[in-house]
């Protein structure tokens, strides 16, 4: 007989947080989507691979959404401009490779609550999305 550690049994009974995942590479939004799915208190609920997919889309069931920055034929930034106006309480991560410390600079001043850059790696970035979500819950931005 094996007993449940508390961490998981508590995991267990909670729902899982919802990310929403936004990537135009579909190799990268697929390793994304793998290591938030491998997590016993997340879960993806959608991906896109630009923003007019997800404006298009008029709700989202996200807890927090996940966006690059270098969007192939939309900017990241000016999503999260856009979803600051339409859900203004939807925590949002960005990431990038590229020009890490400007793009961090314009996805905050857009309204980003978190960024990592994807060179962090995996495990930084599921950090980074609980993070942001536990602050969104203490301030009571998000059920």
């Amino acid at each position: 007989m094996t007993l449940a550690s508390p961490i998981s049994a508590s995991t267990s009974q909670k729902r899982k947080q919802r990310v929403f995942v936004v990537e135009d590479h579909p190799l990268m939004r697929r390793s994304i989507v793998e290591a938030i799915d491998r997590e016993p208190d997340l879960m993806t609920c959608g991906q896109a691979a630009d923003a007019s997919e997800v404006l298009a889309l008029g709700s989202l069931e996200a807890d927090i959404l996940l966006t690059d920055i270098q969007l192939k034929s939309s900017s990241g930034v000016d999503l999260i401009k856009d979803l600051r106006v339409r859900l203004p309480g939807l925590p949002i991560v960005a990431t990038t490779m590229f020009d890490v410390r400007r793009n961090e600079r314009l996805a905050r001043e857009a309204g980003a609550a978190g960024f990592v850059s994807k060179s962090d790696g995996p495990d930084r970035l599921i950090a980074k999305i609980r993070e942001v979500l536990e602050k969104a819950r203490e301030s009571g931005e998000r059920d």
